[in-house]
């Protein structure tokens, strides 16, 4: 059986400023692999903001 560990927190990515993110970090029993899983709390805006990499990731900004 897995440990299963989670708590939330805050990433600030450059142009879409900060994002909460739910944490959860699944443990072997052997505690020699780990998995971590991010995702955007419910009832919050963060869900959005993760979809807005997608068309940032891909866009090129200059100074004008």
């Amino acid at each position: 059986m897995a440990v299963r560990r989670h708590n939330r927190m805050r990433v600030t990515h450059p142009v879409i400023g900060p994002v909460d993110l739910d944490c959860q970090v699944l443990l072997a029993p052997e505690g020699e692999q780990r998995l971590v899983l991010f995702t955007p709390p419910p009832g919050t805006d963060a869900g959005e903001r993760l979809a807005l990499l997608r068309v940032v990731g891909t866009e090129q900004f200059t100074k004008g």
